[in-house]
């Protein structure tokens, strides 16, 4: 299991710096050049890499293979984002607010699509973006769905005074969200940030995405926090409804065919 940690990391350093030589990989990563030389063969033999050329010290280079599982995750992104748009107008159009659609990476949420707020004074976002998975509705909405022991390997950081940082207090709160369907941000990332998320689950029960309206803390009353957690939940549930258990690479809809942001 190591080695195949080791390979992976070499591929990723090699990646960023290619065209690249075993020395520099090893000096990159303070590792022996031998284990970097092994790495490096196993990845030249299952052809993820190759010689840049044919001179006596060898830089290697990625070959066009990544692209292959590149154009499978974006495919599947792209389907997630046609099978959401629908929902995201609707409660665009219902709230005036900011809405978002953001997927799981590690202990974040990455901004996938979204649509700005009509009013003057909106929440900044940008795709690609992240927020943390414990501080965010968006995130909380999909630990709610992960297993116990998935939860419990999440860093609490604190951001502000509002961030859950105890971890009984954190599984609480995921079983109220489990019970109304939603999560609910106030100012636990940004102080003037707030949003309510609910999931957006896969054949499995697994959570694949989620959607949220992001609103500045002081224009989400309590009326409002519940009104709208009603909407995004529906609104996931009718996203949801769409994979109708089906892989969506396989769905009715495919045959048509790093930073910080202010959201929550």
């Amino acid at each position: 299991m190591r080695s195949v940690f080791t390979t992976f990391t070499v591929l990723e350093a090699l990646a960023e710096a290619q065209p690249v030589g075993v020395g520099a990989l090893a000096r990159e990563l303070d590792l022996p050049k031998s284990t970097v030389q092994r790495s490096l063969t196993t990845l030249a033999e299952v052809g993820w890499i190759r010689p840049l050329d044919g001179s006596g010290h060898t830089r290697w280079i990625l070959t066009a293979r990544p692209l292959k599982l590149a154009g499978h995750v974006l495919r599947h992104e792209r389907l997630l984002r046609e099978a959401a748009a629908p929902a995201m107008a609707d409660l665009a159009r219902q709230t005036r607010e900011t809405i978002h659609l953001t997927i799981v990476d590690g202990d974040s949420v990455i901004l996938l699509d979204k649509i700005d707020s009509t009013h003057t004074v909106r929440n900044v976002s940008w795709v690609g973006g992240r927020a943390p998975l414990h501080a965010s509705a968006s995130g909380l909405a999909i630990l709610a769905h992960l297993p116990a022991d998935a939860i419990t390997r999440h860093p609490l950081t604190p951001y502000t005074a509002q961030t859950v940082t105890d971890a009984e207090v954190l599984c609480a709160t995921l079983a109220t969200v489990r019970k109304r369907g939603y999560a609910i941000n106030t100012g636990m990332w940004r102080d003037d940030v707030s949003a309510v998320a609910a999931a957006i689950l896969d054949p499995t029960g697994a959570p694949a995405a989620s959607l949220s309206i992001s609103v500045p803390t002081y224009r989400l009353s309590d009326e409002l926090r519940d009104q709208y957690g009603v909407l995004v939940r529906d609104a996931a549930a009718r996203v949801t409804s769409l994979w109708d258990g089906q892989d969506p690479a396989n769905s009715p809809m495919a045959e048509r065919e790093g930073s910080a942001s202010v959201w929550a």
